[in-house]
């Protein structure tokens, strides 16, 4: 599969796309729990990987939860179930809301092996769209971004500055290389153990009570990041639309302080 070079696209090679991110506190003393509250664009690839384009295609067209993702991102009630006759204009073209064509998606591809392209500004008007241009680019890796006041594949065609973040879900990133100083199993890094992943059952506990009762969410999604940890998505339509300063308090009120204790 060869990079795209649709009108509608723009290439980056590993740039951050800063409207999407969780904003990170000018504070130094907040700067983990900054990184605690992801950006949509998630980390590198493992370099060691190698993909297997027939394995991709066939996980793409055989697996991969298109109708899940799209009723999720869509927020709206209509689309939750896949069975429903109401349902086929919906996945064929006309979108059931607003909010999914403009939600910004952006794939890493390898058009040769080792050779990443990171395509951003990805919309989709259905779930029929979206599902095609998965399969075509097969990607090996999906970013989730923000919604826009416009769909983000028409930002070549608006004035600067006039596409502009409208929410976003809350993310919260625990990895358990957070834990290292602590984890005594001879774990360390991305690598994991039943023994040392018992941290990461501590913070879902903590940070899930705590977003329910401190904070009155109730929509939260729990993933298992893929490496090395754990990733909170709090899908609330309060919490999608909180501002940077809110986000990074969030972020701040579950901030770890070590504590060390020498017995002598």
């Amino acid at each position: 599969m060869g990079a795209s070079h649709d009108n509608e696209e723009e290439h980056e090679f590993g740039e951050e796309d800063n409207n999407n991110n969780t904003s990170k506190s000018s504070n130094t003393n907040n700067d983990r729990a900054s990184r605690m509250a992801n950006s949509a664009k998630s980390a590198p690839a493992d370099a060691s990987v190698v993909f297997s384009p027939e394995l991709l295609s066939m996980y793409y067209s055989r697996l991969f939860p298109y109708q899940l993702l799209y009723s999720w991102l869509s927020y709206d009630p209509a689309t939750a179930n896949p069975n429903s006759t109401n349902n086929t204009s919906i996945t064929k073209g006309a979108p059931s809301s607003s909010t999914f064509p403009r939600r910004e998606f952006s794939m890493t591809i390898e058009p040769t092996p080792g050779n990443e392209v990171y395509i951003r500004y990805q919309s989709f008007l259905s779930q029929d769209e979206l599902s095609s241009a998965i399969m075509k680019r097969r990607p090996t890796k999906i970013d989730i971004g923000a919604v826009f006041n416009y769909p983000p594949k028409d930002n070549k065609s608006l004035p600067s500055g006039k596409l502009q973040t409208q929410e976003r879900e809350l993310v919260f990133d625990i990895d358990l290389t957070d834990y290292d100083g602590v984890r005594n199993c001879g774990c360390s890094g991305a690598k994991i153990c039943n023994k040392c992943w018992t941290f990461m059952g501590m913070a879902i506990e903590v940070m899930d009570g705590g977003l329910r009762k401190d904070f009155g969410f109730e929509h939260l999604a729990w993933f298992y990041s893929g490496r090395r940890g754990v990733h909170c998505w709090v899908c609330d339509d309060k919490a999608r639309k909180l501002s940077n300063e809110a986000r990074s308090a969030v972020a701040t009120y579950f901030e770890v302080c070590y504590v060390y204790f020498v017995f002598v």
